[in-house]
C-alpha cells in the first residue's frame, strides 16, 4: 500500500511539475529568440598588421564611409573592427576586404551575427 501511494505521489507530482517545466522551457525559448531580434547586426573583422593608433584610426576612416554603419569600433590590441549595422544594411566580403586594403591592411576573418546573403570569412594562413 506504501509503495502505491509513493507512486500516486510520484504522478500527482509529475502532472503538476511537467507543465511548469515546459512553460519555463517556452519562456526560455521565446526569450533567446528576443535577445537574437534585439541584438544589433554585427560584422567583426579580424585585421592583420596595424601596429599603432594611426593605423587604426586610417581603418576606422575607411570603414566609417560605409552607408549603412550605424556604429563602429576598432581595437588596435585586438586588431578588430567591429561595425555595427542600420536595419537592413549589410556588406559583401570582397567590399570590407578593399576597403581594409585601401587603409594599408590585410583582413583575416570576417564574421556576422546574423544571417546573410555573405558567408563568414577566414582566411588560412600560408602553408596550411
Amino acid at each position: 500500500m506504501k509503495r502505491l501511494s509513493t507512486v500516486l505521489s510520484l504522478a500527482l507530482a509529475m502532472t503538476i511539475v511537467t507543465p511548469a517545466v515546459t512553460h519555463f522551457q517556452d519562456v526560455l525559448a521565446q526569450d533567446s529568440v528576443a535577445a537574437k531580434v534585439d541584438q544589433p547586426r554585427q560584422i567583426q573583422i579580424t585585421i592583420l598588421g596595424m601596429s599603432c593608433p594611426f593605423c587604426a584610426y586610417g581603418v576606422q576612416q575607411k570603414l566609417e564611409k560605409l552607408d549603412g554603419v550605424a556604429e563602429l569600433e576598432v581595437v588596435l590590441e585586438t586588431g578588430i573592427a567591429t561595425l555595427k549595422l542600420e536595419d537592413d544594411a549589410d556588406f559583401s566580403n570582397e567590399l570590407l576586404e578593399k576597403t581594409v586594403v585601401e587603409a594599408g591592411f590585410e583582413v583575416s576573418k570576417i564574421a556576422r551575427n546574423f544571417e546573410s546573403d555573405y558567408p563568414d570569412f577566414e582566411r588560412k594562413p600560408a602553408g596550411e
